[in-house]
This record gives structure tokens, C-alpha cells and sequence, in this order.
């Protein structure tokens, strides 16, 4: 959640169509046979549910052990996607809103469940979380001749307000963003201004690398900085994906400077919108900022009088890896990871108190005179002159007996 120290290139018409950046667009980085995949809509032929127990996104990120002191019970997130599947098990859903063009009934994609599944899902992070479902898009490949909904800046937007304006009833506590695109929007940019100036934290992804793109040009080079929008502007937490591994982070998310945390997705458990329980087979910056949605969620649990600032410098100053910045207006060291991999474990236990704008004051250990330890008391005896009469009498008796003792021959004659 830091301020970006160079200045972005924005569009002054907002009406432009934008290139949008499917934050899920990216190479399957591993074989399942029940993989969550966003093609499978209602309709699709259900398959039969993954029934793995393991976790091992989780397992990086030590959410069962957070789910022993938090669920997510009474947190609200809004969740700006292509829809959620009514009625999935062990998921509380309600609908909430369906931008102007965008189908109510019918799910183009299963992006959104999935996403919603990652959150509060019965194998997500924060299982007793509500989610309000915010369709802002029909489908990433969507035909809008067929009059259907593509990702848009406007789209967005539009969600974003709906949440807005709901704010003083809901109150909601996390907004999750998975989506972005590639060019700065002053209407966006606005409205994620106003959303973060209320007690919300906003997560979104800090981008993927695009299938096609070519591994030594600008998405993969460390030295340049993707523009991803909205998880570019103030107050957004922008959350990378983890490559498994010592892989090579560029061949699967982008480098961005305002990536604030990072977290891993191979392995995670969802469900696809036909209902199938599934495993997460990429590594993608859409599940990454969903399962960190969801531990914000708990932390909202667990500190529930804490500004959005105070959730964020706990996640950040709790990761595996740098930590948070000393100011808060710093760009992220790493432009993969930022403050590092996000522990929900320690995020729920480290004592700390950050402050009421995010800033974790760290102790410095100080040496002052007036803080050591006072010498001893000066030992008191108070039988030093008795003690000092009995021994000269000692003494003088002694000297008696000693001297009769030689005279003794002398008195017998």
C-alpha cells in the first residue's frame, strides 16, 4: 500500500476502450485431475470433485494453524468479478450486484467462484466469511456483438461504486479485486481513492506475465516496472503469486514496484462453477491476491478495531522475507514478492502495535546511565565494637595464660 514515487502516465478520456490483462491469463504450471479452471461453467460437464487433503499453498503459508484462532465469521467481502455460483456448499454468498451489460443469470467464466471458493469457500482460507458477490464482467474472452461483458476499466468502476455506496450499510471489511488492466484511468483511479479513503482494505493482483510474451522483453526484464492497474494506485494491496521453487519468477508474474506481498497458489484447493471441488494448477496473481483476501479477513476477525493501515503492517511486517518498509512511501525492494511471502500464522500472533497509519515502530535497543542497575547497599554491622572488645579481652587473656605458664618454675622455687 505505497504511493508510487515517480509519477504515472494517465489517460485523460476515460471512455477509451482499454487493454485489459486477464490476471488469470497465464501457462498451466502443473497436471491435476480435477484442476480449477475458468472455462468450466454451468453447463460444462461435471467431473468428479478433487478429493486431495493436502494444501500446499496453505502449507507455505500456515493457514490451518491461523484457522485454529480466527475463521473469517462475521467479516464481509466484496468480491468485483465475473460472478459466483449460487449455492456452492460450505459457501455463504449473496448476490449483490451485476454491472450494466453484464448477464445476471448466466456465468460465462468460472473465475469468480473460483476466486470466492479461495476466499471463504469450505476449503478456503477463511471459511466463515461472507461473500457478496459484484459481477463487473461476463467472461475475459467475452464477445461483446453477442452482448456479452469484457473486462473494462468502466467496469470496474462501476463495481466499485456499487460498493461505495453500500459502504455505510454493509460495512464491509475486504474488497477483492482480481482483475486489472494495463492503462491508468482517472474515473478509475478516483473511485479507488474514495473506496480506500473508508475502513476497507483493497486487495487486487499485481499482474501476470501474458502467455505470449516474449520472456526478455518488458514483462520479464527485473529493471522495468509493470503498470497494473488498480493494484498501481495508493492504498491498494497489491499481492504477487510465489513461484514454486528456485523457478524464475518473470516467466509467470510481471515485475511491479508496488507489489506489497506475495503468495503462493500451486496447490490450493477451490471449486469450479460447475460445483467440482478442484486443485489450483497455475501460478497467478488472481488466487494469489484471493487467498490473501482471505487472510485479511481473519486478521479483520481477530483486530476488529483496527484500521485498514494497522491489517495491512501486520501482514507485511509478518512475512517470510524483508518485511515491511520503514516508510510507508518506500517502493517494494522486491518487485516479485514486495515485503515477502505472507505468514497467516505469525500475521494473527506477532505482538506489535502498529500505528493508527500502518507504521511498526521497531525497538532500538539504548544504553543510559540512569537505566543501570544501582550498586549495592553499603552491609551494616552492628556489632563491630562489641566484637572488637571480646577479641582484645581474647587477646589479653591469652597473653596472661601464656605469660603465667613461663613463670610458673620461677614461683616453685
Amino acid at each position: 500500500m505505497r504511493q508510487r514515487a515517480v509519477l504515472r502516465t494517465t489517460l485523460a478520456a476515460a471512455a477509451i476502450a482499454l487493454t485489459s490483462v486477464p490476471a488469470w491469463s497465464m501457462p498451466a504450471a502443473a497436471v491435476n485431475d480435477a484442476p480449477c479452471d475458468v472455462s468450466q461453467v454451468p453447463g460444462s460437464e461435471r467431473l468428479a470433485d478433487a478429493d486431495t487433503e493436502e494444501n500446499g499453498a496453505f502449507d507455505r503459508m500456515h493457514v490451518v494453524q491461523a484457522q485454529e484462532l480466527a475463521s473469517g465469521r462475521g467479516t464481509k467481502i466484496a468480491v468485483l468479478d465475473s460472478g459466483v455460483l449460487p449455492d456452492v456448499p460450505g459457501l455463504a454468498r449473496l448476490p449483490f450486484y451485476t454491472v450494466p451489460g453484464a448477464s445476471p443469470q448466466s456465468l460465462l467464466s468460472g473465475h469468480g467462484t473460483i476466486v470466492a471458493g479461495l476466499i471463504a469457500g469450505k476449503d478456503g482460507v477463511a471459511p466463515e466469511a461472507t461473500v457478496y458477490d459484484v459481477k463487473v464482467f461476463d467472461a475475459e474472452g467475452a464477445d461483446p456483438t453477442e452482448g456479452q461483458k469484457p473486462v473494462t476499466s468502466s467496469g470496474i468502476v462501476a463495481g466499485i461504486e456499487a460498493v461505495i455506496a453500500a459502504q455505510p450499510r454493509e460495512q464491509f471489511d475486504v474488497v477483492n479485486i482480481s482483475l486489472a488492466v494495463r492503462q491508468s484511468d482517472p474515473a478509475l483511479e478516483s473511485a479507488i481513492a474514495r473506496l480506500v479513503a473508508l475502513d476497507v482494505v483493497v486487495v487486487a493482483s499485481a499482474g501476470n506475465k501474458e502467455v505470449d510474451a516474449d520472456a526478455t522483453g518488458f514483462e520479464g526484464t527485473e529493471g522495468n516496472d509493470a503498470d497494473i492497474y488498480p493494484a498501481d494506485y495508493p492504498g491498494v494491496l497489491a499481492v504477487s503469486a510465489l513461484a514454486p521453487g528456485a523457478d524464475d519468477p518473470s516467466t509467470y508474474v510481471v515485475p511491479n514496484l508496488d507489489t506489497d506481498v506475495a503468495a503462493p497458489t500451486l496447490g490450493a484447493v477451490s471449486v469450479n462453477a460447475t460445483g467440482q471441488r478442484c486443485v489450483i494448477v497455475e501460478i497467478a496473481t488472481s488466487w494469489a491476491a484471493a487467498e490473501v483476501s482471505g487472510i485479511v479477513a481473519l486478521l479483520r476477525e481477530q483486530f476488529p478495531r483496527e484500521t485498514p493501515q494497522q491489517i495491512v503492517a501486520r501482514l507485511q511486517a509478518t512475512t517470510e522475507g524483508s518485511g515491511a518498509p520503514t516508510d510507508p512511501d518506500e517502493q517494494a525492494e522486491d518487485p516479485w514478492t514486495g515485503a515477502g511471502v505472507v505468514q497467516a500464522h505469525d500475521a494473527l500472533t506477532r505482538v506489535m502495535k502498529p500505528g493508527r497509519q500502518g507504521k511498526v515502530e521497531q525497538s532500538v535497543a539504548e544504553t543510559r546511565a540512569d537505566a543501570q542497575a544501582p550498586p549495592p547497599p553499603e552491609r551494616i554491622d552492628l556489632f563491630t565494637e562489641p566484637r572488637a572488645i571480646l577479641l582484645w579481652a581474647g587477646l589479653g587473656a591469652g597473653a596472661l595464660l601464656a605469660l603465667a605458664f613461663m613463670l610458673r618454675p620461677l614461683i616453685r622455687r
